[in-house]
């Protein structure tokens, strides 16, 4: 077997994105709804407001443009999650940390994940399912959209990947992964957004119902 027929057999990003009924093209325009909505609020607003903004724009972005090709939104638990019309696939965003995109580095979720979101990673691959308790998400595959702003001088760079968690017990950090599909980070020439670091997702603290 020749090195070139060797490199065809290994998917590339798009092609493990296109096995989620997934492209970049969607989500390269929620991303820069979130970015255009962050560097548009008000200097004087709460600290929290540029990446409260970024992360309802590229949720609501995001769900617009995969409903549009047949998803369904998600909001049981107001996880704001969208779901695969025939595949076991779930997709909602989360905030990372600088080791997003990169593959050899470690990759955390920016805060901790309360009950809503740990119910829905229980199916996530992990060889110990049992070990989680709570509400079960009818075997569906919990995906994020991780995401990470970066200022850079006179520009803001967006650190991204597509990635599975393996099931996380509520109220801990992301940190251990069943499968990440690392992406070329995004630039936004000439744009200063404030608080790249502040505050971004929402995730309620409400109690399951057995």
């Amino acid at each position: 077997m020749t090195n070139a027929a060797f490199r065809k057999l290994t998917p590339t990003a798009d092609d493990r994105l296109a096995d989620l009924g997934l492209r970049t093209a969607i989500l390269d325009r929620a991303i820069a709804a979130g970015i255009d909505a962050r560097a548009a609020s008000p200097p004087f607003g709460p600290t929290n407001a540029p990446g409260l903004l970024d992360w309802i724009h590229r949720v609501g972005t995001l769900r617009q443009l995969l409903a549009a090709e047949g998803w369904q939104r998600l909001d049981h638990w107001n996880a704001g999650l969208i779901r695969h019309p025939s595949r076991p696939v779930l997709l909602g965003t989360l905030q990372g940390n600088r080791g997003t995109g990169s593959p050899e580095a470690p990759l955390r979720s920016d805060y901790a994940k309360g009950p809503a979101l740990a119910a829905m990673m229980r199916d996530n691959d992990h060889d110990q399912f049992a070990l989680f308790e709570g509400a079960r998400s009818e075997g569906l595959k919990l995906w994020f959209l991780v995401t990470y702003p970066l200022q850079l001088e006179d520009r803001l760079v967006v650190l991204r990947e597509v990635s599975q968690p393996e099931p996380t017990p509520q109220n801990q950090i992301i940190e251990r992964w069943a499968h990440r599909i690392p992406l070329p980070p995004m630039e936004f020439p000439q744009l200063k957004a404030p608080n790249v670091d502040g505050p971004e997702e929402v995730d309620f603290p409400i109690a399951l119902r057995r």
